[in-house]
């Protein structure tokens, strides 16, 4: 008989066996998953302190439509179904007139 290893996986890791070999797949993200600022700024690809700035209170008089943020004693954090609608709130379908400020030198 052929000798076997064992390998210790966290339980949700999902583990495929197949005639071909044993291939370990990460779960895919749930949508109620809670984030970190570093995951934050992983899916929007910025730096971590860009998304510190959107959730500080000088940012969100900025934006007319703040990051949705959690506030723990911990630090902050974020549910992934928040920040996704939240990207996709940002999302600009076509630019009119008045979006525009003229470039220096342009009146």
């Amino acid at each position: 008989m052929k000798p076997t290893t064992a390998i210790s996986l966290p339980a949700s890791f999902v583990v495929t066996v197949s005639l071909a070999g044993t291939e370990i797949v990460p779960p895919a993200p749930a949508d109620s998953d809670i984030m970190t600022v570093a995951e934050v700024a992983q899916i929007l690809k910025c730096k971590p302190s860009s998304v510190y700035n959107l959730t500080r209170l000088r940012g969100r008089r900025r934006y007319e439509n703040p990051i949705p943020v959690i506030r723990l004693p911990l630090g902050l954090r974020f549910r992934r179904s928040s920040v996704l609608a939240w990207l996709k709130s940002q999302e600009t379908t076509g630019a009119t007139p008045g979006d525009f400020r003229p470039v220096c030198g342009e009146m």
